[in-house]
C-alpha cells in the first residue's frame, strides 16, 4: 500500500520550515536527504512512542537484514519519526517509515488509510475497533492483533528520594495533586513535581486506566507533559522531588519503585519475570495491529517475522520483555493455598501465564503461547509439568474452585493437542490473588493459569 519514494522536495521543505508544528523536526544532512530520495518504502508503521522510539526501528533493521540488506541506517527526521534504510546486495535502498506520536495516532492513521501497521502500547479501544470493523474486520481477531512484547509501566522518581514503594491509591493522590509533598508519604520535606506523557500516549492511557480512573481522579493540571518517554525520564532524574511513569526501557538514571494494588498485600518491582508473568500491577502488552485484508506483502511478512525468536531476541536487546519462555525460582506468599505451596516448593515457574477473555476463551496471546510453550517443553524434554488454575473472587467458594479447574483443564487439553501431557493439573479457586477483585483489570490478572516445572 505504501510503496513510494521519498521526495527530495518534501524533505527540503521540512528542513526549511520554522512553523511551531515542525518545532521537533530534526535537520538532516544532504547525504541523508539524498538517501531518503532514493529509498523505496516497503511499509509504514505509526502509533506508540514506546514501540516506535527504539523497538520498531531495531525490528525493522533486523527484518531488512533478513531480507538481504548488507547494512542498515536509521535516519531521524523528527523527534519521534524515523526511516530505517537498508542497503540491499544489488545496491538498491529499501526502507521502513516509522512515526511514533502515540498509540491513538496509529488507529487514526488506519482510519485515514495512512499506515500499514498500527503500533499500540494498549489494546485497541472498542470505539476504535467499531469504527474500523467495516473496513478491516475485527482488529481484536487473532489474524489482526499481535502481542509482540510485554512491558512494565515503571513509576520513576528522582534517584535520591527515600521512597521505595507506593500503592495505586497513593499514586492517584500524587498525580491528581491531592498529595503535594513527599513528607506526607514518609519522605523528605520536598514538594512533588509531576511528569506525565501526553494525551496521545498509550503509556498515559494505561496509567490513566490503572491508576487515575481506578480511583476516580484526574491528572493534575500542574503535571508537565511529554511526547517522548526518554525526555520525561531525563527530566525526572534531574529534578529533585520528581515523579513520573515510563515504559520499562526508559527508566535510565531515574529510580523505579515497587508498586502494589491498593488493598492487596503483594507488591512487585517491575523486572523481567514479574512483567513477563504479568503479575506486576502495571504490566501491559505491546501490540501491532495489521489488518489481515491489507495487500502489502512486505507488511504481512514483517508481522510473521516479529513473532520469531530472532525478532524476540531484538525485543530483549531493547530491554523489553520478549515472548520467549524462561523460568525462575519465585518467592511465595502465605496467602496462597498450602497445598499449592507444597506442590511448587521444589519447582520453578515458567514466564508464560495464560489469561482469558470475558467469555473464558483463551486470549490471542495465549493461543500463540500454547505453541511456544509446547516447543519449549519438547526441546528441553521436560516431564514434570504442573498446570495450576486460579479464578477471580465471586463470593462463591465452590463456584470459584470449579472455574479455576475449568481454566486449568482448558490449558491441559490444549497442551495435549500439541503432544504434551502435563504431570499434574489443579484449580485453586480464588486464593492467591495478585490484584484487586474490585476492578476488571484486577479480575483478569487473578483469573489465570500458571505453568510450573519440577527442578
Amino acid at each position: 500500500m505504501f510503496h513510494r519514494l521519498y521526495s527530495r522536495a518534501i524533505a527540503a521543505f521540512c528542513l526549511c520550515l520554522s512553523l511551531p508544528s515542525f518545532a521537533d523536526t530534526i535537520e538532516i544532512s544532504q547525504q541523508q536527504a539524498d538517501t531518503l530520495d532514493k529509498t523505496e518504502i516497503l511499509f509504514t508503521m505509526k502509533g506508540s512512542n514506546t514501540i516506535g522510539e527504539k523497538l520498531a526501528p531495531a525490528l525493522a533493521a533486523k527484518y531488512l537484514i533478513e531480507q538481504g540488506a548488507t547494512s542498515t541506517e536509521v535516519i531521524q527526521t523528527h523527534m519521534v519519526e524515523k526511516v530505517v534504510v537498508g542497503t540491499m546486495s544489488d545496491g538498491s535502498l529499501k526502507g521502513v517509515d516509522i512515526k511514533a506520536h502515540g498509540s491513538s495516532t496509529g488507529f487514526k492513521a488506519l482510519s485515514d488509510n495512512a499506515t500499514d501497521i498500527a503500533m499500540s502500547s494498549r489494546r485497541v479501544k472498542d470505539k476504535e475497533r467499531q469504527s474500523l470493523i467495516s473496513r478491516y474486520g475485527d482488529l481484536m481477531a487473532l489474524d489482526n492483533e499481535y502481542t509482540i512484547a510485554v512491558d512494565g509501566l515503571a513509576v520513576i522518581i528522582h534517584p535520591e528520594l527515600n521512597i521505595k514503594q507506593l500503592d495505586t491509591k497513593q499514586l492517584s493522590m500524587i498525580f491528581s495533586g491531592d498529595i503535594t509533598n513527599w513528607r506526607e508519604l514518609g519522605g523528605d520535606n520536598q514538594p512533588i513535581s509531576i511528569f506525565a506523557r501526553d494525551d496521545n500516549s498509550g503509556t498515559y492511557d494505561t496509567f490513566k486506566s490503572l491508576v487515575l480512573k481506578r480511583h476516580n481522579v484526574k491528572l493534575s493540571e500542574f503535571a508537565k507533559r511529554y511526547e517522548s518517554s526518554g525526555e520525561l525520564s531525563e527530566q525526572v532524574s534531574s529534578t529533585y522531588g520528581a515523579i513520573g511513569f515510563v515504559a520499562l526501557p526508559y527508566v535510565n538514571k531515574a529510580k523505579a519503585i515497587a508498586v502494589s494494588e491498593a488493598g492487596v498485600a503483594l507488591s512487585f518491582k517491575p523486572n523481567k519475570f514479574t512483567v513477563s508473568t504479568e503479575d506486576y500491577v502495571l504490566s501491559r502488552r505491546l501490540y501491532l495491529y495489521y489488518p489481515s485484508n491489507n495487500s502489502n506483502p512486505h507488511a504481512r511478512d514483517f508481522m510473521e517475522f516479529v513473532l520469531k525468536n530472532k525478532a524476540q531476541a531484538v525485543v530483549e536487546e531493547n530491554n523489553l520483555i520478549s515472548l520467549m519462555v524462561n523460568d525462575a525460582t519465585v518467592r511465595f506468599n502465605r496467602n496462597y493455598p498450602p497445598r499449592y505451596l507444597n506442590m511448587i516448593r521444589e519447582s520453578k515457574r515458567l514466564s508464560i501465564t495464560f489469561h482469558f477473555d470475558q467469555n473464558l476463551e483463551l486470549d490471542n496471546k495465549g493461543k500463540r503461547d500454547i505453541e511456544r510453550l509446547a516447543e519449549y517443553v519438547k526441546n528441553r524434554r521436560l516431564k514434570d509439568l504442573f498446570v495450576f488454575g486460579f479464578s477471580a473472587e465471586s463470593g462463591d467458594t465452590k463456584k470459584d474452585k470449579a472455574l479455576s479447574e475449568e481454566l486449568a483443564n482448558q490449558i491441559n487439553e490444549k497442551l495435549k493437542a500439541e503432544g504434551i501431557t502435563p504431570f499434574y493439573t489443579q484449580g485453586y479457586g480464588s486464593r492467591g490473588a495478585i490484584a484487586s477483585n474490585k476492578t476488571a483489570n484486577g479480575k483478569a490478572k487473578n483469573q489465570r493459569v500458571e505453568i510450573w516445572v519440577g527442578r
